[in-house]
């Protein structure tokens, strides 16, 4: 079966005018995504409670990246909803069991991570393969946004409802992918959604990494950064540490679990991680078999791997499935985007014109 392709949107102009043009073609995902939000909330957890912490943290986001609640404030308007429930949606670190201290099951949203450079791939390039995992339900949200905002460099990301970026790549030849890592140290402090808008921004590879290491963070995902250059890391985060973990042998991998030790004891639940411990050692496995040939069309190939199927690289589960995929040419500035499972979809490609930045004085 062949998915339904995600819908482009290409926007433009200040931070507030780029976020009025997304709640205009998106309203009515956006209002739906926030009515259910009332009907999620973590066990014991009253309304008002969550809206309240929310409201912390915007204070928070607030001061480090205004522009971007500029961008926020300019989707609530032209989509007709409240401002502090919109913001609410991007705290995701809110639901989880971890930010209440409580005990109480979470389903595992997860993805897989991919990357191969230099002599890993037929043509010495660096390449990105990602897998996003999701409610079913989330399918139909799904938009792919180009995004010029301000001065900042062109990107292009696929985003659920028009609000929450997942992953994607900028004209300055910086790649963001990455992987939910459930830690016990949620706090109050910027939300990890704001932290991925703001990684998508950056010019450098340096930039992107400090927004990863941001002292204000109320959590953290493995973001998986990388740049034109051939260099990619994954800085495995949670709200109070990171280790940036440098690829090796030409070939890197991650999927929803802690592999370095300084950050395993902040892992929430080191009984929970089976499936993910098995796809990151199928996903290394699978790199080291092809090593030298990889390429786009071999990366998307591997994303349909079913290995421990249905939790398998390609996810067939019942709460959580594969929404969507994609494999990043950084030197090219191309991606593959596919819609749905890996090994159902047809990948359409996107492209980005590089920027010229200015020098540094």
């Amino acid at each position: 079966m062949v998915m339904t392709e995600i819908p482009l949107l290409e926007v433009s102009g200040t931070h507030r005018q780029v976020g009025e043009q997304i709640g205009e073609h998106m309203k009515p995902h956006i209002r739906e995504m926030l009515d259910s939000q009332r009907q999620r909330l973590p066990l014991g957890v009253l309304w008002q409670d969550i809206l309240h912490k929310s409201r912390l943290c915007l204070v928070e986001s607030r001061a480090v990246f205004p522009k971007y609640i500029e961008e926020l404030e300019g989707i609530a308007e032209a989509s007709g909803t409240d401002f502090d429930e919109l913001f609410l949606s991007m705290c995701v670190e809110r639901w989880e069991p971890s930010a209440w201290q409580i005990d109480a099951a979470f389903p595992k949203r997860g993805c897989t991570d991919m990357a191969a450079r230099g002599h890993a791939t037929l043509d010495g390039s660096t390449l990105i393969a990602h897998t996003n995992d999701l409610s079913p339900e989330s399918q139909e949200d799904l938009v792919i946004l180009q995004v010029q905002a301000g001065d900042e460099p062109q990107f292009l990301g696929v985003s659920s409802g028009g609000v929450a970026i997942s992953a994607g790549f900028n004209a300055a030849g910086i790649s963001l992918t990455g992987n939910q890592v459930d830690s016990n140290d949620v706090r109050i402090g910027v939300p990890r959604l704001l932290m991925v808008r703001a990684i998508l921004a950056a010019r450098r590879l340096g930039e992107a990494m400090d927004v990863c290491l941001l002292p204000q963070r109320a959590s953290n995902y493995n973001n998986l950064i990388a740049d034109s250059n051939g260099e990619v890391y994954n800085m495995e985060g949670s709200a109070t540490e990171n280790e940036a973990l440098y690829i090796e042998g030409d070939l890197l991998a991650h999927s929803n679990h802690y592999t370095s030790a300084p950050m395993r004891h902040f892992e929430a639940d080191r009984n929970d991680i089976g499936d993910s411990v098995i796809r990151y050692h199928r996903a290394m496995r699978l790199l080291r078999e092809n090593y030298g040939a990889h390429s786009p069309d071999l990366f998307k190939k591997l994303l349909a791997d079913h290995a421990n199927y249905p939790a398998s690289i390609c996810k067939h589960g019942l709460e959580t499935v594969t929404v969507f995929s994609m494999v990043i040419h950084i030197d090219e500035l191309k991606v593959w985007i596919g819609s749905g499972r890996p090994c159902e979809t047809t990948f359409n490609a996107y492209q980005l014109e590089p920027c010229t930045l200015p020098e540094e004085g």
